[in-house]
């Protein structure tokens, strides 16, 4: 019988009687071990208590990748509250999106960071709103009750949580244990936003049990041991930051390096001071390191990770490396499958790995959905215990098949070994650097300005970036191809904004038979301008 934790208030109690002493998380602005981060949770928890915080309470979180954020993840979750992580990256737009559909009821923010005022975006969104007590409603955001600014920290110091702590002051130290205790591992935890192929990002909702699985999924898969140190630069708003860097180095007793920007010899620096060993990055930023002047001198230690199928692997990772290739999205938790870091090399390096954690692969008929057999490409379609529980509003019933799987939307195929070979996505939407970016989002961005008669969005491959955003764009009235990206650029988080953009005729794009617009032919039209140079690319 499995007596591991199956809920996160239990994972954080465990650890922190295990790896006390331990250091579970170190930034510019501090270090903290595994007892510390316990108790910075716990007087959290009191304070979320004291503002009304219970089971199912959505609190939002807009910070960056810090202790702070961690300490107050896990008071949401010691509450029963369920985490809503708000991306550093969001327009207004987006902001207000996620809001109100995620039902926020308490914000918890940053008034700032890098080139982003939240203030002055909730301010736009909601006026008043977020002026301070006592709350005030806004039909914008029908469901926020309270906003707790947190000022912008001053280089090098930690983040003041006193305006977020000072109510649970007076509370009893038996709070949020009590709560706690009343967790159980169906609920949920998290409503994480991803971008499917809808306008609208989704609302992914994750219970207790799967993010618990699926953090120690990451680690035994990794090898992560308490003498790790991983790289802690991927935001915590997506799950590959959240539950594989920080919960699935965290369960193993290792610590986290926390970095907020991202800049390739400051980077470089950190792994190497820190003896960092578990690697997580996106494909640009590993190109990135690869090509700072400082990568030959650096001495690093990078050992584990991810990455092992990449053409980038064999220069960052020494010969011996354990690092894995794999398969996954926000919707599996987001490990799906690789092979584990004892695996041969030649079979890490090879695929993207057979499914983790108990999962099942399938490979369907993407028209009717009926299984195939081994090595025939078809939509990946996966089951088992990590993935999500629903989409926000939706039905469980509705996001699985009748026989429990979820349908990916993406291209694959299986081999001998049964591991999985990715080739694509077969939905609408664009990976870039990592994220997922539904054309359908940005389509509807470019045809809101006055001067669109219409707009079709395309992934075009980039060597670093894996594909780049790209848009053919009908004009309705004379602009010019600045004006449509500045337009994108208020309304779109930064990797949204087109790459590049064309400006066609109606007449001379290419149509199916049905009369739609061919975007398999504009994606090779993109490619093939980019090849030579033509047309009229931003």
């Amino acid at each position: 019988m499995d007596a591991r934790p199956s809920t996160l208030p239990a994972l954080l109690d465990d650890i922190a009687a295990r790896f006390g002493a331990r250091e579970a998380l170190v930034s510019a602005r501090g270090r903290l071990t595994f007892a510390e981060l316990a108790a910075r949770a716990a007087a959290v928890g009191r304070a979320l208590v004291a503002r009304g915080v219970g089971k199912g309470t959505r609190v939002g979180l807009l910070l960056p990748n810090s202790p702070e954020w961690i300490a107050i993840a896990f008071g949401v979750w010691q509450c029963g509250g369920v985490l809503v992580p708000l991306s550093t990256l969001y327009t207004p737009r987006e902001l207000a999106h996620a809001l109100r559909s995620g039902a926020v009821a308490l914000l918890i923010a940053v008034r700032g960071f890098l080139r982003h005022d939240y203030a002055e975006a909730l301010e736009a969104i909601a006026p008043g709103i977020g002026a301070g007590a006592p709350p005030r409603f806004h039909p914008a955001l029908p469901a926020l009750r309270e906003v707790v600014w947190l000022d912008p920290p001053a280089s090098g110091a930690a983040m003041d949580l006193a305006p977020l702590l000072r109510p649970g002051a007076a509370l009893d130290d038996v709070w949020p244990a009590v709560l706690a205790a009343g967790v159980a591992p169906g609920d949920p935890a998290t409503i994480v936003f991803t971008s499917g192929s809808t306008v609208a990002p989704k609302g992914v909702v994750h219970v207790h049990r799967a993010l618990v699985a699926c953090a120690h999924d990451v680690g035994a898969v990794l090898g992560i041991e308490p003498e790790d140190r991983t790289w802690g630069y991927l935001p915590f708003f997506f799950t590959g930051g959240l539950v594989a860097v920080a919960l699935g180095t965290l369960a193993r007793g290792a610590a986290v390096v926390l970095q907020e920007r991202f800049e390739p010899g400051e980077t470089l620096a950190l792994l190497e001071a820190e003896r960092v060993t578990v690697f997580f990055a996106w494909p640009h930023q590993a190109e990135a390191l690869i090509a700072h002047p400082a990568f030959s001198k650096a001495r690093l230690h990078l050992v584990k990770g991810v990455g092992a199928n990449t053409r980038w692997a064999t220069k960052l990772y020494p010969p011996d490396h354990r690092a894995v290739g794999t398969f996954g999205m926000t919707e599996t938790g987001p490990l799906c499958t690789a092979w584990p870091w004892d695996a041969p090399l030649a079979l890490r390096a090879g695929s993207h790995g057979p499914p983790t954690g108990g999962k099942e692969l399938r490979i369907c008929d993407p028209e009717t959905g009926a299984p195939l057999p081994g090595g025939c490409e078809g939509e990946i379609c996966v089951r088992g215990p990590s993935l999500l529980s629903h989409y926000d509003g939706q039905e469980p019933a509705d996001c699985r098949d009748a026989e429990g799987f979820f349908h990916t939307g993406d291209l694959g195929w299986i081999d001998s070994h049964g591991a999985l070979h990715f080739l694509g996505r077969l939905r609408d939407v664009i990976k870039t650097a990592g994220v997922n970016v539904a054309a359908a989002e940005v389509e509807a961005v470019l045809a809101a300005h006055p001067a669109v008669g219409a707009a079709h969005v395309v992934g075009v491959p980039d060597p670093a970036r894996g594909e780049n955003v790209a848009a053919f764009v009908v004009l309705a009235a004379p602009a010019s191809v600045e004006e449509l990206l500045a337009h994108c650029r208020a309304q779109l988080a930064s990797y949204k904004v087109p790459r590049h953009v064309w400006i066609r005729r109606e007449r001379e794009l290419p149509q199916k038979g049905s009369g739609k617009v061919d975007k398999a032919a504009l994606r090779a039209e993109a490619a093939r301008l980019l090849a030579t140079g033509g047309g009229d690319p931003s």
